[in-house]
């Protein structure tokens, strides 16, 4: 592809990108407050345990329950670090650059980036985890451009899942070297009013990386609410990336 038709493909997604920047960090700021509300807290009560301590030096009990304090503040401050670097990583990451990938690590790093975006619609992102599931599918593609038009396409997900529900995930290799992955919506109890859209640049995108992307296909799936097997429509998106360059 000659640069000036590279440059057209990357065009449109820099245009995206501070949109869903935007979207990531409301989410972000909403979830943070969880791992920082549990540090202060804890925080608190090691304070008070060692105020409380009439020996200057703490009992074996006393310094048992200070370290459980402290390493529940470890936890969440840990927690709070991955999810800003997530997206300080995605914010300064540049589209332009292909290597050899793990797909499956790409795609935990959207789900983390999304999952605080998408809770606000009720809906929750999750890897499928069955007998078929792999920890490393590499495909050579470039991982900036990858992994926006992946966030996007989840972001974009609450439109056709109104009342609810799940986006899930799965990869796996096929017999040629490339990779294909899997999005899936289940909705918890509503049809959906409209289908989950692909924008044109994103179907561009993956033919640049030399990969492809089909329209979303309307899918049944079990209801997550009913305890019956009653069945709702849901919308999935397979997508493939080119093999690995060593392949």
């Amino acid at each position: 592809m000659s640069p000036e038709n590279r440059q057209a493909v990357l065009a449109p997604a820099a245009a995206h990108k501070f949109e869903l920047i935007g979207r990531i960090s409301s989410g972000l700021a909403h979830e943070l407050n969880g791992p920082i509300g549990i540090a202060m807290g804890f925080s608190e009560l090691a304070k008070e345990a060692i105020d409380a301590s009439a020996s200057p030096e703490l009992s074996q009990a006393d310094t048992s329950k200070v370290r459980g304090y402290l390493e529940m503040i470890e936890s969440a401050s840990l927690r709070a670090r991955n999810l800003s670097r997530g997206i300080w990583n995605f914010a300064k990451a540049e589209p332009g650059t292909v290597s050899d990938i793990n797909v499956v690590e790409l795609l935990d790093s959207v789900q983390h980036l999304t999952a605080p975006a998408v809770k606000v619609a009720q809906i929750d992102v999750s890897r499928l985890e069955d007998s078929s599931s792999i920890d490393e599918a590499i495909s050579h593609a470039d991982s900036a451009l990858a992994q926006q038009i992946l966030v996007e396409l989840v972001l974009s997900a609450p439109e056709s899942i109104p009342g609810g529900g799940l986006v899930v995930w799965q990869v796996s290799k096929s017999n040629d070297g490339s990779t294909e992955i899997d999005l899936l919506t289940e909705p918890w109890n509503e049809d959906p009013t409209s289908e989950w859209k692909i924008p044109e640049y994103v179907r561009e995108s993956f033919k640049d990386m030399g990969g492809t992307i089909a329209d979303a296909v309307p899918t049944p799936v079990k209801s997550q609410t009913s305890e019956t097997d009653e069945e709702l429509t849901g919308w999935r998106i397979i997508a493939t990336l080119p093999p690995a360059s060593s392949d």
